[in-house]
C-alpha cells in the first residue's frame, strides 16, 4: 500500500500552533457579514475586508454550496433525586435515525456525554418545563455505560404526550455551544449559533463557516451565481482533538448526509466554478466522489464511506477511471434514477489528498491539532501555517464565532 505511506509519516504535532485565549471569539459580530475575511490565493495572503466583499472575489456564474443542517438544542440540564445537577450533551439516537428520533413521541435512547457521570450510577434525573398548553416532566435514566459516553433513556409524562422529542428539545434544551467557549449559552445564541438557511434539524454543532452569511449578503451572491445545499448532520466528534502520535491512528467520527438528486445534477455540470462553504459541506461533496467510485467498483450502492478508503481500496479505480467530479456525479445520477442519496461518511482529509469538488473553500480558523485543520492543510498545503500566523498577527478572531477565510484551491480534477 505505497499510496498511503506519506500518511504514515504525518504526526499530529505537525498541525499544532499556539492559539492565545484572547483570539477566541466568544460572541459573533452584528451583522454577521461584518466578520473579517482573509483571502488566500496562490500568490498572496491578504485581507479582503469583510464578508460583504465576498461576491466581488467570485467569478460570474459560480455555484455556492452550503450545509443546510439545523442545530438542535442538544444540551440538557437535569436534577438528580439527590438534588445535584446533571448536564447531558446529546450525541446521537440509538437504534433510529436522527429524523425518527426528533419526530418520536415515545420513549427513546440517546448516546450522550454526561458531566458528572461518575456520580450517576442509577436512579432517574428529571427536567421540568411548561409551555402555553401543557407541562412536561422529562425523565432520564442511565441505560448503558460505554467508554467515554452513556446511553440514556428518556421519557416524558402524559401531559403533553403528543409533543415530539424535537419539540421538547426546542422548548427545554440549551444551545450546544462548543466547549472551548467556556461560557453558558445565552438567549441570543439560539439565533446566533444557527445559519440563516438552516432547514433540516439534526446537528449538535453548527456548520460555522455559514454563520457569516446574512440575507443581504446571500441576495448579492444569488445575483452573481447560484446557491445549492447538501445536508450533513454535524456531530460532537468535530471537536475531538487528533490522537497523539501519527495522524493515521486517529479514529474519525461518522456523520449522516443527505444529497438531493437536484444537487447531484448541479454537481454534474461541466466547467462550473464551485465555492464550498465550510468543512462539513466539503466532506459531503468529496464523499460523493469516492462513493460513486466505490459503487462503480463493487457494483452496488454503498451505504457509506470509511475514513481512509480514498487512500486504500479506492486508489486503483481512481487512477484507472481518472474521473472528475462532474463525470462521477453524472454516472451516479444514471444509477440513482431520480432518487436522493443518503449515506454516512467518516472521510478524513490530510495533506496529499487532492480535492475534487471545488475551486475554493470558505472556512473559519480552526483549533490546533484538529481534523478540520488537517482538511485546510489538504486544501492549501503547508501554507496553512503562514496563513494562521498572519491571521493571528493581524487580529483575526478565531473559531466558531470568529472571522473567516476564502481559500483558493489549485485543483485540476475539480471540474
Amino acid at each position: 500500500m505505497k499510496e498511503i505511506q506519506p500518511l504514515l509519516q504525518l504526526d499530529s504535532d505537525a498541525f499544532d500552533y499556539d492559539l492565545p485565549e484572547a483570539a477566541i471569539a466568544l460572541h459573533p459580530l452584528e451583522p454577521r457579514s461584518r466578520a473579517r475575511l482573509l483571502h488566500v490565493s496562490e500568490s498572496k495572503i491578504a485581507s479582503a475586508g469583510t464578508f460583504e466583499n465576498l461576491p466581488g472575489l467570485l467569478p460570474n456564474g459560480f455555484q455556492l454550496w452550503v450545509n443546510d443542517t439545523r442545530v438542535i438544542r442538544a444540551r440538557l440540564m437535569l436534577l438528580k433525586p439527590t438534588g445535584g445537577r446533571l448536564e447531558l450533551f446529546l450525541l446521537e439516537p440509538v437504534g433510529m435515525t436522527m429524523e425518527q428520533a426528533l419526530c418520536s413521541t415515545e420513549p427513546l435512547i440517546w448516546r450522550c456525554l454526561v458531566r458528572g457521570a461518575k456520580r450517576w450510577r442509577d436512579g432517574k434525573a428529571s427536567l421540568q418545563g411548561e409551555g402555553e398548553q401543557a407541562k412536561w416532566n422529562v425523565q432520564a435514566q442511565l441505560h448503558e455505560i460505554e467508554e467515554g459516553t452513556r446511553q440514556v433513556r428518556f421519557e416524558w409524562g402524559e401531559e403533553g404526550s403528543n409533543t415530539t422529542w424535537g419539540e421538547l428539545l426546542e422548548m427545554l434544551g440549551n444551545t450546544p455551544l462548543p466547549p472551548y467557549m467556556r461560557r453558558k449559552d445565552e438567549v441570543q445564541d439560539a439565533q446566533d449559533y444557527q445559519t440563516v438557511y438552516a432547514e433540516v434539524p439534526g446537528s449538535v454543532a453548527a456548520p460555522t463557516a455559514g454563520l457569516h452569511y446574512d440575507e443581504p449578503l446571500l441576495a448579492k451572491l444569488r445575483e452573481a451565481g447560484t446557491l445549492h445545499s447538501v445536508t450533513l448532520h454535524v456531530g460532537a466528534g468535530t471537536f475531538k482533538p487528533l490522537t497523539t502520535g501519527v495522524v493515521i491512528d486517529h479514529v474519525m467520527h461518522g456523520e449522516h448526509c443527505v444529497v438531493s438528486f437536484e444537487s447531484l445534477a448541479n454537481l454534474a455540470k461541466e466547467g462550473v466554478h464551485r465555492v464550498v462553504t465550510g468543512t462539513t459541506t466539503l466532506r459531503t461533496l468529496e464523499s460523493l466522489y469516492w462513493l460513486a467510485l466505490k459503487w462503480k467498483k463493487n457494483g452496488e450502492q454503498p451505504e457509506g464511506l470509511d475514513q481512509w478508503e480514498w487512500a486504500k481500496e479506492l486508489q486503483s479505480i481512481d487512477e484507472t477511471l481518472n474521473w472528475d467530479m462532474a463525470k462521477a456525479m453524472s454516472w451516479a445520477m444514471d444509477q440513482l434514477q431520480g432518487q436522493d442519496w443518503t449515506f454516512h461518511t467518516s472521510i478524513m482529509m490530510v495533506p496529499t489528498y487532492r480535492i475534487r469538488s471545488c475551486q475554493a473553500l470558505v472556512t473559519n480558523f480552526h483549533l490546533p491539532k484538529s481534523t478540520l485543520l488537517c482538511l485546510v492543510a489538504a486544501a492549501i498545503g503547508e501554507r496553512w501555517k503562514e496563513v494562521y500566523e498572519e491571521a493571528l498577527k493581524d487580529g483575526f478572531r478565531f473559531l466558531s464565532y470568529g472571522d473567516g477565510s476564502y481559500l483558493e484551491i489549485e485543483n485540476k480534477k475539480a471540474r
